[in-house]
């Protein structure tokens, strides 16, 4: 894999990331309704990237759902955490 393509699944885990830490944010009034709904739009722009490779794109999709409902804060890190592997793996295949 090429540097571009990796720093495109970086960028998703990224957006990913931050946009679970607005749904779930650590302190009560950690982020606005505008702020969250930002954060989800860039996460999901970010992911229909047509570069990112399929493994990436997957987990992608399994953690916006997971972050998406906002009920379970467990599935979510999972979720998010199962990404951070998959871009971890497209990492290591060189």
């Amino acid at each position: 894999m090429g540097g571009y393509v990796e720093g495109v699944a970086d960028a998703v885990l990224v957006c990913v990331a931050t946009y679970q830490a607005a749904v779930f944010p650590l302190t009560a009034l950690g982020v606005s309704e505008e702020e969250r709904v930002a954060r989800r739009g860039v996460a999901y722009r970010v992911w229909s990237h047509e570069g990112l490779p399929q493994a990436v794109r997957v987990s992608a999709a399994a953690a916006l759902e997971a972050v998406d409902e906002g009920v379970d804060a467990g599935r979510a890190h999972a979720a998010v955490r199962a990404l951070s592997l998959a871009v971890y793996d497209l990492r290591t295949a060189r």
